[in-house]
Order: C-alpha cells, then sequence, then structure tokens
C-alpha cells in the first residue's frame, strides 16, 4: 500500500469536500420547486453553507496546483438570467464568495407549461448575489459549479491517467 503525503492527503479531503458540494450545489440550483416560503429558507441555508465549503475548498486547490488563472465556464444545463462573463477569474470569484460580507440567493422563474405546482409559482435557485467590501456581483450557481467541473476535476482526471 502506498503512503500518502499530508500533502496528497490535503489536496485529496479538499477536492473531496468541493466535490460532494459541488454535487449539491448543482442540485439545488437546477432543482425547479413551488413557491413556498419555508422550502425556499431551507434551500438558501443549504446553497449559502456549500458555497462557502465549496469556494473555501476549490480555491486551495487551484492555489496548491498553480492553476489560479481558471476561467469561469457556462452553465450547460440550465442557464440563469444572470450569467459570469466568460473570461472571468475564477479563483478571485472564489476569494470573493470567501470573503462575502453578505450571500443572498436569487430565484428565478423558468417558462414552465404547464404549471406542474397548482396554486405555487414554479423557481429555482439560479444565482446568488455576492456583497463584499469593494461591491455587489451576482454569479450563477451553474457556472461556478462548471468551472470547478473543467478546472480541477478534469484536471485531476487527466493527471491520474
Amino acid at each position: 500500500m502506498a503512503e500518502i503525503t499530508a500533502t496528497d492527503w490535503l489536496e485529496h479531503r479538499s477536492i473531496r469536500i468541493a466535490q460532494d458540494c459541488a454535487v449539491r450545489l448543482a442540485t439545488a440550483s437546477h432543482a425547479v420547486l413551488p413557491s413556498d416560503k419555508n422550502l425556499r429558507h431551507l434551500v438558501s441555508d443549504q446553497i449559502k453553507g456549500d458555497i462557502l465549503d465549496f469556494a473555501f475548498h476549490t480555491r486551495k486547490v487551484l492555489e496548491r496546483r498553480g492553476h489560479t488563472d481558471a476561467t469561469v465556464a457556462s452553465d450547460p444545463l440550465w442557464p440563469a438570467s444572470v450569467s459570469v462573463p466568460l473570461n472571468s477569474n475564477f479563483f478571485d470569484i472564489l476569494g470573493t464568495i470567501v470573503h462575502a460580507k453578505s450571500i443572498d440567493v436569487c430565484w428565478e422563474t423558468p417558462e414552465l407549461n404547464p404549471n406542474p405546482y397548482n396554486g405555487h409559482t414554479p423557481q429555482f435557485a439560479g444565482s446568488l448575489e455576492i456583497t463584499s467590501d469593494k461591491t455587489t456581483q451576482k454569479f450563477a450557481v451553474g457556472a461556478i459549479v462548471a468551472s470547478f467541473i473543467s478546472s480541477v476535476l478534469n484536471r485531476s482526471d487527466a493527471k491520474s491517467k
């Protein structure tokens, strides 16, 4: 059995945490839910916690690997009405999230016919409004997750082959 060095373990652990958060973020941000105050609060709390853990650990991996120049990808599944410019620096966006003063989940209404939720508007948590010391910005959750997949996971797969 090969020994795992401390550096390898730390990187593996950070990737695993970020990957788990990415799966939950992708699921929560692409699920169309009925408008319900309690449900929105529950999903918003989950997204806020996951985006902070995700940003911290993904940033740590990018920094360790020297990939701080990674750029933002587009959301391949459910584009939010807010999109991050594709040439934006992914590492910097993660830093904005990590150092945020506030994070608000922005709910959007998809065009669904017929409406599957009688008496409720269908909605999804498509983007986040992040307020930092410098500015307030909106980021599409799906684009952030897609950036992780292309900048971290795809490079990990290529590295292990």
